[in-house]
């Protein structure tokens, strides 16, 4: 043994203080500052709508849930929904869409509540909630968390907005809610893929993508986006922003082969002329600078509303936008501030591809560019709800302007959201946003209420006369008081008329006062309006029976049958045409055929008292008292029950 080792055997280690083990490390809580911030953002945007929880069932509710017959049925439905169009439930149309997603949700509510309105606008509060918790983890992540502050601004001028009450107060627009939804899951879930390269989050993000779209196609846009984010703002790697892209073309082919499949099989034309009555920029020969001059009025319209959300209004078909020359001032306004915002938004990018002010006004153009009426025209002038993905990219840009005015960049983003400059210029804007919004919301309780409001804003619009018009007609139908329900028949002649005055061509309206004069015993002006209807269309199924009614008014009962037969060959699931044809066979002395009418009256709606009034008439014809007994008890029940 050398002498080194023995030295080194010898040497003891120093006695030192008794030291307790280290404590295990802590995990960090999941529940962080960002996800109390989403939630608080979710919060604000339930309180802001929650007044739209005792509203009712409004304007397209009807098509799409209580008058959709398959959405009706319920859970069972949701095969059948899957594999129509979109409004085959309530009426066929030659240029319809697909987007089955909302209706499922739709028929499970429709499951669980029936035709209570309460449980639909909760379930869209919710939608509306996670909406807007998901953009701000979008921005947030977008930014690689460094402005956290301008993700929470721009999430919160956006849940405030007015602009989205007629998405959220609709409940219609859930089809929009969840294309939102789906698209922003979409977006968070590929951020999530582009840091780790987890190949089933790239799955994931297809399919939330692919749900976005069956959700509604408009957001075929999204794909453009993907592209802008993975390819230049979040393009650390090219490989995994290569596959999200390729996973989204994926996401869009498989949606459109689904969509072509199920129009194939139900004969859809989608390339169906667009109605003047919905579009003034469809006109027949309208010059081409005309209607790109008026597109450009609806653009600057569009910005308008942004940053002055009122007047709102559910409607602004002919004639509310007035067709314009390329010389009006606001067409030159408006023109100059789309350019000023396209070299603007192009010289940042090329100076710097991740420039968060150019991508704003990106994201603002992109998903506007498929509503803007100049490369193709779709099927309405103006909508507000057009503006609910678009004002996503607005929003951010006002956030990043008052960032850049007040948060610095050595500044902590979230103790900055206290400070009493930000505060001063964000409570009153959000206060007058959150009021407007809430006020908004009251004009939607119904269809009355929200017509009366908006068409002293629109008096000129054709539709909202029509629609006014018509509520006032389907209330008096179930009025009671007689004054009353003459009242109602008067008002709607009144609105159904102004819409004429303004387009005689509305072939709608030219049947609903045919039917209009007729329950007034007007028989020669309801005959009138239905020669006009049905010259403009000769096969509208509701002309038709209300002329089948005239006709039977006059006698000519083997004329009715004519007619009604032929409304029902059009519109087989309206059950006045076949009481129509049954009373007609009945006048004849025909009972066998008048009854076999009935029952297949019965067979479309079996809560009908009008067809149990008839067959009561008709056995008791037969002299068949047990047959009288037994409809006199149903038509009792039935109007019990009304």
């Amino acid at each position: 043994m050398s002498k080194q080792n023995t030295i080194n055997n010898n040497i003891k280690p120093p006695i030192t203080a008794r030291q307790s083990p280290a404590p295990a490390p802590v995990a960090p809580s999941k529940f962080t500052l960002r996800w109390k911030l989403a939630l608080l953002l979710a919060a604000i945007s339930f309180i802001v709508y929650a007044n739209t929880l005792s509203n009712g069932f409004v304007y397209d509710d009807l098509s799409a849930i209580t008058k959709n017959t398959i959405v009706e049925k319920g859970i069972r439905a949701i095969p059948e929904i899957l594999s129509t169009p979109y409004r085959y439930g309530y009426w066929v149309v030659p240029n319809d869409t697909y987007r089955p997603l909302s209706l499922v949700l739709f028929a499970i509510e429709y499951q669980i509540s029936g035709k209570n309105p309460a449980i639909f606008h909760f379930v869209t509060l919710l939608l509306y909630a996670a909406c807007v918790a998901l953009l701000f983890l979008f921005f947030d992540s977008l930014f690689s968390r460094r402005r956290t502050a301008v993700a929470f601004i721009a999430s919160l001028l956006f849940a405030l907005h007015p602009i989205h009450t007629e998405v959220v107060a609709n409940i219609k627009s859930c089809d929009e809610l969840l294309c939102f939804l789906f698209a922003f899951l979409s977006l968070n879930v590929f951020l999530k893929y582009s840091g780790s390269g987890k190949i089933w989050q790239l799955i994931l993000g297809a399919f939330c993508f692919l749900l976005a779209l069956l959700a509604k196609e408009t957001v075929i846009s999204f794909t453009v986006l993907i592209l802008l984010i993975f390819l230049s703002y979040k393009n650390e790697n090219r490989k995994r922003s290569i596959h999200i892209s390729a996973g989204s073309a994926i996401a869009v082919l498989l949606f459109f082969f689904i969509r072509n499949t199920v129009f194939t099989n139900y004969h859809i034309n989608q390339f169906a002329n667009i109605q003047i009555i919905d579009n003034a920029l469809a006109t027949p020969g309208l010059p081409f600078a005309t209607r790109i001059a008026s597109a450009f009025l609806v653009l600057g319209y569009y910005i308008k509303l942004l940053f002055v959300p009122y007047p709102l209004i559910m409607d602004y078909s002919y004639d509310h936008i007035p067709l314009v020359t390329i010389s009006n001032p606001l067409v030159i306004l408006s023109m100059a501030t789309w350019l000023f915002l396209l070299v603007f938004s192009l010289r940042r990018f090329i100076n710097n591809r991740k420039d968060p002010f150019a991508f704003s006004i990106h994201w603002f153009l992109i998903t506007i560019s498929l509503y803007s009426n100049t490369f193709m025209l779709i099927a309405a002038t103006l909508g507000e709800r057009f503006l609910f993905f678009p004002s996503a990219g607005f929003c951010l840009l006002l956030a990043l302007l008052i960032g850049k005015w007040i948060i610095k960049e050595d500044a902590d983003n979230l103790t900055i959201l206290k400070t009493p400059k930000l505060l001063a210029v964000l409570l009153p804007i959000s206060f007058i946003l959150a009021a407007l919004t809430i006020n908004r919301n009251r004009d939607w309780i119904d269809n009355l209420t929200l017509y009366s409001a908006d068409i002293e804003k629109a008096p000129r619009s054709v539709k909202l006369n029509y629609l006014l018009g018509m509520e006032y007609l389907n209330s008096s139908k179930d009025e009671k008081d007689p004054i009353k329900q003459k009242k109602g028949l008067e008002n709607g002649i009144n609105y159904l008329t102004r819409s004429l005055a303004i387009y005689p061509g509305y072939d709608d309206a030219q049947s609903e006062l045919c039917d209009a004069y007729f329950r007034c015993g007007r028989f020669d002006s309801a005959a009138v309006h239905g020669k006009l209807s049905l010259a403009l269309n000769p096969n509208n199924p509701y002309t038709l029976n209300n002329m089948g009614g005239i006709a039977f008014n006059q006698k000519d009962y083997q004329g009715t049958i004519s007619l009604c037969e032929k409304a029902i060959s059009i519109q087989p699931g309206v059950v006045d045409m076949y009481t129509n044809v049954a009373a007609s066979f009945l006048s004849m002395g025909r009972s066998d055929s008048g009854i076999a009418w009935l029952y297949k009256a019965i067979a479309v709606d079996p809560d009908y008292p009008t067809t149990c009034r008839f067959l009561v008439m008709a056995y008791q014809s037969a002299g068949k008292p047990d047959s009288v007994k037994k409809y006199e008890a149903e038509e009792k029940r039935i109007s019990a029950g009304r």
